[in-house]
Parts: C-alpha cells; structure tokens; sequence
C-alpha cells in the first residue's frame, strides 16, 4: 500500500476512534453503581489509550509524507510536527502532556495517578481532535 494510502486508512481510523471516544467521554458518571461507573471509567481510559496510540502513528505517517523526518517515538513525532511549523507551541505541549498521560497508564498502575489521567480525558481528546484538523489542512 502507499505511504499516502495508508495515511488515509489510518486518518479515518482516528477519526472514527475519536468520534466514539467522544461519545463514550459524553456518558455522566452519577448515573451508575460504584461497580459500573468503575467499568465506563476503565473503557474511558482504555478509549484514549488507544487513540493517542493511533494518533501518534497516524502523525509519524504524515510527518514523513509532509517532511521526508521519520521520528520514532511519540514526542519525537510531537517534537518534529512543532519544529517543521505544522503545530503551534500550545499544540505540542497539549500532545505531549497526552503522551505523558499515556505513558503513566501503561508503566505504573496507581489509583492517584488513574485518576489524575482520568480528569484530563477531554483536554486530551481536544489536542487529538485538533491533531486530525492539521492533517486536513491543504
């Protein structure tokens, strides 16, 4: 598949990620029992832990196509979108602070750190929301 085709593939994933990432965030939590607002909260962090893991890769593809940079990591992605003038500085503090958060969840399991990640869920769907606005700028 081509590198522009595959973008594609992977932009519309995000997108469709982030449509019901946004539906799931929308939920109200004092409509449930402990044990099933425990569960909406873990699909919720689940949500975004797969959509930053897609953003992500999605924005490596795209910073090739744009630069020729091929980046490794997550913040070098970040790091190289900013540096090339295709996100502004609060843009990258945003994703970055989502791989931060990311990050957490995947290295330490601590219910203070769960629930501090938990709190910025909609910051963060907004820096990935936004992230799908850069890719789709002429």
């Amino acid at each position: 598949m081509e590198f522009e085709q595959r973008f594609e593939v992977e932009q519309r994933s995000l997108t469709k990620a982030l449509n019901t990432f946004e539906k799931v965030l929308a939920l109200h939590d004092h409509n449930y029992s402990a044990v099933e607002l425990d569960a909406i909260k873990n699909g919720k962090i689940q949500k975004f832990e797969y959509c930053a893991e897609l953003a992500w890769k999605t924005a490596k593809i795209y910073l090739e196509i744009k630069t020729g940079n091929m980046a490794m990591s997550p913040k070098a992605v970040y790091k190289s979108l900013f540096l090339n003038g295709l996100i502004d500085e609060g843009h990258y503090k945003l994703l970055f602070a989502t791989v931060e958060d990311r990050n957490k969840l995947s290295h330490i399991y601590k219910e203070e750190m769960y629930d501090d990640v938990y709190k910025n869920l909609k910051t963060h769907l907004t820096a990935l929301q936004n992230l799908v606005n850069v890719f789709n700028r002429p």
